[in-house]
């Protein structure tokens, strides 16, 4: 019976995990790859988990054991209709609202009431396996279920994603979810057959009580007492517990794949730490005391904080397992605590119920409010330092009363730096930037503070930490003039080297440059310079007797490649983002726009298109375009739906016949060369390429990087004398005599792995 039940829970969590990442996949690209759509993801599903446990709870608390199982085996019946799981036909992300309501009601659509179906049972099957086997501890199968979902996490990107089509894995899921409706169908009949003949007390308000009318108080409480019903104290820390790890996940996930490593597939490993938090904390022995690690909490939160908010992002080896140890240390002790904690089985399904709820608080915090409260992921070491505060109290181990003297030492010098950090980096120009997103957070620590009787010293290091955390300006990049946030991520305006060139920075990742010096504004810099590939394609195109006359850029940046426009062309800038386009357009930080727009001598016409490039170019009139120039980064990865046979494709369709496309493939982690090169071949097309690595030491210094393009045309007398630059090689012949095959890429498969720049990770990128 113990094999069943946790086969059965291992499958659930695993299908659970799998739908989760499938539809990610499809959703990512409509959304440019964003962050923010897997954090998203993540509050759907923690959503369809509070609702499913919510749906287990009333179960199990309502209907007798017998009736709970005809009850469930009819509920999963229903999604079968449903199956095999597909996307909306036809669906357009919104063009310039915040896609998050456009995005959850998609998943709704797509994977809802499947989803819901399997996120009931690991708090049904353990409420029946403790009714069926008169076990007292069921928890140990919750390490189960925690073990399918890990399994999911690392065998989809490496095995399913890599082997199978998204309509392929569509239909193996729908297997999938047959497999688990027969098993918990057997499940179910074993609880029948156990309960028959047999009424089962659910819980204190459904007991019959063989006694008078009225009944005295002590005998009451003497009642309640056996039951060991959960205090409401009790129940709030549990959903407290849960939310801090939920909600550093999502913290510590955007900030490392943002603003530390923007390293393709990165998301998956904190996930991965905060399941195994989850595995040795409910296993029947658990690995260690979790309250040994209280100690590690001064030095190594107080070292995050202060590395987030001075914006220390080298070495990577050093600091992501330094956050990665800190969501290890925050998640294995709250969830130390909660397994500690566990209620009696009868109460199996509340427990869960506000595990969940926290998970989902923790979601809504970091995914929806947070981009609209914060202008940085200020949300992380906010997270952080309550967890410093108020993880001691929470585990019965107040920071006064520890009987180990270097953590209580420790903890006034933690406290002591944080706060120096904070004065040191004092700008009362930021006082009001998050002033709505603090005033969230102190309103949540004074409620903590009655919630969970704090002392007043640390109510008042809190209030003022938090206080002055919103007023922090201080970065190693430069002086930020503006920060701005959206639901792609976190963009910085900074002035560099004295005030001579203003940059516009989407985390790590340099999205456009320009000089301040009125004589050299025009000039066009990082990976646009006039020596570099996308040079070299103007300065030709400058040169034919036909020149082109209409250009299409997908991504806008700051709208360097408008410096290469003349008189009378016309530019479609196509940008995804609305907060790229409002600050590209305003010339207090950059002019290329405006100054191409208004040049009296060669004036242009020049538009902003707000909404995914493919998407929105699609509706262009074929035929259009002489050139397409796609450079349309999210943080430091090209979206995979923009480099797929079917982009290609349609950007053949909107270009003239001897129109080109010119990719900007410069990236650290990805060589999409091989990618492009394999579509070429497929579409017989020539296609050429350019690694512009040798910059002197001036080009350097007047804001030259490195830089990899890619050209494709459908015939080469398109491409004319850059085929015979030396400068320039030809792809496929490469791809050739290299023996280097690479899949080609579709809407319906794309593997991530066979692209990954291994060989070169110090690629000096944008």
């Amino acid at each position: 019976m113990t094999f069943i039940y946790s086969l059965t829970l291992f499958i659930s969590a695993f299908l659970l995990f799998w739908v989760q990442l499938w539809v990610g996949k499809l959703l990512l690209p409509l959304l440019g790859g964003a962050p923010g759509v897997w954090n998203t993801c993540m509050v759907f599903f923690q959503t369809v988990l509070l609702l499913g446990y919510g749906y287990a709870h009333i179960l199990s608390t309502r209907l007798q054991p017998r009736y709970q199982a005809i009850a469930h085996t009819i509920f999963l019946l229903v999604p079968l209709t449903l199956l095999p799981l597909s996307l909306p036909l036809g669906i357009n992300p919104p063009s310039s609202n915040n896609p998050i309501v456009w995005l959850l009601g998609i998943l709704v659509v797509s994977v809802g009431l499947p989803s819901l179906a399997i996120a009931t049972t690991a708090p049904l099957l353990q409420r029946w396996f403790a009714l069926v086997t008169k076990s007292s501890d069921p928890y140990f199968l919750y390490a189960a279920s925690n073990a399918g979902s890990l399994l999911s996490l690392i065998s989809y990107p490496l095995l399913i994603e890599t082997n199978f089509s998204l309509s392929q894995q569509s239909y193996m899921w729908a297997g999938g979810y047959g497999i688990l409706a027969g098993l918990i169908a057997i499940c179910a009949i074993g609880l029948g057959i156990s309960s028959l003949g047999e009424e089962v007390s659910l819980n204190l308000s459904n007991q019959k009580l063989e006694t008078p009318k009225f009944i005295k108080l002590t005998e009451l409480i003497k009642l309640a007492k056996s039951t060991n019903i959960p205090t409401i104290r009790q129940q709030f820390r549990w959903l407290v517990l849960a939310f801090l790890p939920a909600s550093l996940l999502l913290g510590a996930t955007t900030y490392i794949t943002t603003d530390i490593a923007a390293v393709p597939l990165f998301w998956a490993i904190p996930l991965i730490v905060y399941l195994i938090t989850f595995i040795l904390a409910f296993a029947k022995n658990p690995w260690f005391n979790h309250q040994k690690l209280l100690s590690l909490l001064p030095v190594l939160l107080t070292t995050l904080v202060i590395s987030f908010l001075l914006q220390i992002m080298r070495p990577i080896t050093l600091l992501v397992p330094l956050h990665l140890l800190g969501l290890f240390v925050v998640g294995y002790i709250c969830h130390g605590e909660l397994a500690k904690d566990r209620p009696e089985p009868n109460h199996l399904t509340l427990f869960y119920l506000w595990i969940s709820a926290g998970g989902v608080a923790g979601g809504i915090f970091n995914a929806i409010a947070s981009p609209l409260l914060f202008t940085s992921i200020l949300e992380y070491p906010l997270i952080l330092i309550i967890s410093f505060l108020l993880l001691p109290k929470l585990t019965n181990n107040d920071l006064g009363n520890d009987t180990k003297p270097n953590f209580r030492f420790s903890v006034p010098i933690s406290l002591g730096l944080i706060l120096a950090t904070l004065g040191i980096g004092f700008t009362l120009r930021f006082i009001w930037s998050d002033w709505l997103g603090i005033i969230l957070v102190i309103s949540l620590w004074i409620g903590a503070y009655k919630a969970f009787n704090l002392s007043k010293i640390r109510l008042v290091v809190g209030l003022l930490l938090f206080s002055l955390m919103g007023q922090f300006s201080l970065t190693t990049m430069g002086k930020v003039l503006v920060s701005d946030r959206s639901f792609f991520g976190v963009y910085r305006v900074v002035s560099q080297e004295q005030g001579e060139y203003y940059s516009l920075f989407h985390g790590t990742t340099l999205h456009g440059k320009q000089s301040r010096d009125p004589q050299s504004k025009l000039e066009p810099l990082t990976y646009f310079s006039h020596t570099g590939p996308i040079g070299q394609v103007f300065s030709y195109l400058s040169d034919k007797s036909n020149q082109p006359s209409r250009i299409a850029v997908l991504g806008l940046g700051v709208g360097t490649l408008a410096s290469y426009a003349r008189s009378g062309e016309e530019w479609d800038f196509y940008e995804i983002d609305p907060v790229v386009a409002k600050i590209a357009t305003n010339p207090q930080y950059f002019s290329f726009l405006s100054d191409s727009l208004n040049n009296p001598i060669s004036p242009i016409k020049n538009q902003i298109i707000l909404g995914d490039g493919r998407l929105q170019l699609a509706k262009a009139p074929d035929n259009y375009y002489d050139l397409l120039v796609m450079d349309a980064f999210s943080s430091d990865a090209i979206p995979t739906h923009l480099v797929t046979l079917e982009a290609i494709q349609l950007y053949l369709r909107k270009l003239k016949e001897n129109g080109i496309i010119a990719i900007n493939i410069s990236n650290r982690f990805i060589n999409l060369e091989p990618v492009l090169t394999s579509l070429a071949q497929q579409l017989q097309l020539v296609s050429y390429s350019q690694i512009d690595r040798s910059i002197t030491p001036q080009q350097k210094s007047r804001g030259k990087t490195a830089s990899q393009w890619v050209i494709i045309a459908r015939n080469i007398e398109s491409l004319g004398t850059l085929t015979t630059d030396s400068r320039w090689y030809s792809s496929i012949t490469r791809n050739t005599k290299t023996n280097s095959n690479s899949t080609v890429w579709t809407d319906d498969f794309s593997d991530i792995w066979q692209v990954l720049r291994l060989d070169d990770f110090n690629y000096e990128s944008n």
